[in-house]
């Protein structure tokens, strides 16, 4: 248990190398870029997108996920009713690589609205993150294009944790799943105690919301079942019908 939160913490706690950005062509698109954190404060007078409890109702459960994954105590969470109009507690064009991939499934982007989850196979080894972020105006695409951005200005590094371990980091980039207007897709490695945590991950835009699926896992696990395009298909297009 001790193993897979430590892993969890210094897989998002990874520096990065270049992502690749997949717009998908048959849709309008700019080409561009859990645990959750607490409600915002500001509340906006809009009413243009989902808030969290909409939110909520998108996001995969039990039997999206293989049979073995069982949901995390208390990792459900969103952001209710109400609509945000905080500003971002996250500066992605400043953020250090360490900031940024601590980032990665969390909230404080100026987000309106957000909902989020994490499972875990039987073996505690690995771990299943989701997050929905959901954006006034153009705000997404904004969003969408730093977050890109700053992954693409990193590099293989060592990464600490919260508990100031370090660890050797490196990403690559990988082809974002052709699903909704845009996509990225990566991949970390922290090597930890002489194994390799491997943390697959994407983010995918549909139109004011962008979801964040990672999948967490010790290297050559026989828990490595997670199709993650697959799950990032199935979520794309609930967010899709939703709006």
């Amino acid at each position: 248990m001790a193993l897979r939160r430590r892993a969890r913490s210094a897989a998002r706690a990874s520096g990065a190398a270049a992502l690749l950005i997949v717009p998908i062509l048959t849709l309008a698109a700019c080409t561009g870029g859990g645990a959750a954190a607490t409600t915002p404060t500001a509340v906006s007078t809009q009413h243009d997108v989902p808030n969290g409890a909409q939110l909520k109702g998108v996001l995969l459960a039990s039997k999206d996920l293989p049979s073995d994954y069982s949901e995390e105590p208390t990792s459900a969470q969103n952001s209710g009713a109400a609509l945000s109009d905080a500003a971002a507690t996250v500066n992605l064009g400043s953020a250090n690589c360490n900031t940024i991939l601590n980032t990665i499934g969390h909230t404080g982007f100026g987000e309106a609205s957000y909902a989020s989850d994490a499972y875990t196979p039987a073996s505690a080894l690995g771990e299943f993150d989701e997050t929905v972020l959901e954006f006034h105006s153009t705000e997404a695409t904004t969003f969408a294009n730093q977050f890109g951005a700053a992954l693409n200005r990193c590099s293989s590094f060592q990464a600490s944790d919260a508990t100031g371990a370090s660890e050797s980091a490196s990403l690559k980039m990988t082809a974002g799943p052709r699903v909704g207007d845009e996509s990225i897709g990566f991949t970390v490695d922290v090597v930890l105690g002489g194994q390799t945590m491997v943390m697959n991950g994407a983010a995918v835009r549909v139109g004011t919301a962008v979801a964040v699926v990672t999948n967490s896992d010790l290297q050559g696990s026989p828990d490595n079942e997670i199709n993650l395009s697959a799950l990032a298909a199935t979520l794309a297009q609930r967010l899709r019908d939703l709006h």
